[in-house]
């Protein structure tokens, strides 16, 4: 696009744990190279990674106010994590509005790219006209009848249930996101003159179009989808590999034995009671562990000699060392398992993990265990069977079908592309 790319920014904005926030740093890096100015906004602490990969940076949400969301423990509750985090985000709609108007109107040809999370930047497209695209990083965001997503506590949609009742089961779903959320966007939207909004959960996608990373394979259309879905595949690299795995790990997997990696997320401070269950477990298998956590104090004090701590390690050069994986669903753990071709037992909490965790096993790549079923002796029998040469083959045949052209090499096609459109349509 050459002169033409250079004169447009891109604001990407997004929050939540470090899973939702790398692959819009990645991409930020990708349409970087493009030669776009990008401007990262998402939590304070990305800050410094964004300003390293030569992104500009506005803070969303400070260090503090991350932590105090990070604390909670309800946040991994499945019930009562989204209303834990629809009001902490709540009292941060106004703000993030201010931040995102200074940045999106410092110059002409702005766009925007944001999770949908960040209901801030829809208001701003309303208000503003500035051209949005909402960035979706898993299937279980979007409502449907036809292929209900998987919901924890019991809550999902059965796929036999008439469309009359998928309806009412979205508009009770859509009140609770008027009432925990749709009230402060409305009282900012009465104040810049827009109309309210009713139906938080389907106004929350740009009108544009959005881009969903992950492919097909994992999460195939429905026809109830929104309107101008984009697949783009799984995110690929996200700008970790170029870390390299400490000595102690890289000498801890050189031993050749079988290892399984267990992780459950950056964002997790209260697991100390799963991780000795983890523990347990690999003794009781007698393999190697490493415990992926930069909280130590959620570990026993005295590890046994068989398993590894290790406050952090990129995954794209971890998992294809690992035996197995172990992990709570998040969507880019679950995507950088399935690209290493890893069996992996999935321990769901919240949000979409349960999801996630369904589709991996429906392709045969692992499996995943109910709160119910966390001992020791479920989780090695468990991880046994994962352990298993067919459970290997499986795993790494998905791997190999599923290669292809990176996520957010499609994706930055995909916002070139649209902005193309637009610059036709004389918008």
């Amino acid at each position: 696009m050459g002169e033409a790319t250079r004169a447009h920014r891109i604001v990407l904005a997004s929050v939540g744990t470090d899973g939702d926030l790398y692959p819009f740093l990645g991409l930020g890096r990708v349409l970087a190279r493009r030669g776009f100015a990008v401007t990262l906004a998402s939590h304070e602490h990305f800050g410094p990674l964004a300003v390293r990969d030569g992104l500009d940076f506005a803070p969303l949400v400070t260090r503090s106010e991350t932590e105090d969301l990070l604390r909670n423990p309800q946040l991994w509750h499945p019930l009562w994590a989204p209303f834990v985090v629809a009001r902490w985000g709540r009292t941060l709609i106004r703000r993030q509005y201010a931040e995102l108007h200074r940045v999106a109107t410092a110059g002409d040809r702005t766009w925007l790219v944001a999770n949908p999370g960040v209901v801030a930047a829809r208001v701003l497209e309303d208000f503003t006209g500035i051209p949005t695209l909402s960035v979706v990083l898993q299937p279980w965001l979007f409502p449907s009848v036809e292929a209900p997503p998987a919901m924890l506590g019991g809550l999902t949609l059965p796929s036999s249930a008439p469309r009359w009742l998928g309806r009412m089961y979205y508009r009770g779903y859509d009140g609770i996101g008027w009432f925990l959320v749709g009230r402060s966007v409305n009282q900012l939207r009465r104040e810049l003159k827009l109309p309210p909004v009713r139906q938080v959960l389907k106004w929350w996608f740009a009108r544009r179009g959005i881009l969903a990373l992950f492919p097909g394979w994992f999460g195939a259309p429905q026809k109830d989808w929104p309107e101008g879905v984009r697949l783009c595949g799984f995110p690929g690299e996200d700008g970790l590999l170029e870390r390299p795995l400490t000595t102690s790990v890289d000498q801890f997997l050189d031993r050749g034995q079988p290892t399984v990696a267990f992780t459950f997320g950056t964002g997790m401070r209260h697991a100390a009671g799963l991780f000795r269950e983890c523990v347990a477990a690999c003794q009781q298998l007698g393999v190697p562990g490493i415990l992926l956590t930069p909280h130590r104090g959620q570990l026993p004090t005295q590890l046994p000699p068989q398993v590894l701590h290790c406050e952090f390690a990129p995954f794209q050069r971890l998992f294809p060392r690992c035996a197995a994986v172990v992990h709570h669903g998040g969507i880019g753990t679950t995507a950088k398992a399935l690209a290493a071709g890893t069996p992996q037992l999935i321990l769901p909490f919240a949000f979409d993990q349960l999801d996630n965790a369904c589709r991996v096993k429906r392709l045969g790549a692992g499996q995943w265990l109910p709160t119910s079923q966390r001992r020791a002796t479920d989780l090695a029998e468990s991880i046994r069977r994962l352990l298993s040469p067919e459970s290997r083959a499986r795993a790494a045949a998905i791997a190999a079908a599923g290669r292809g052209r990176p996520g957010l090499e499609v994706a930055a096609d995909e916002i070139e592309r649209v902005m193309m459109l637009g610059w036709v349509e004389g918008r």
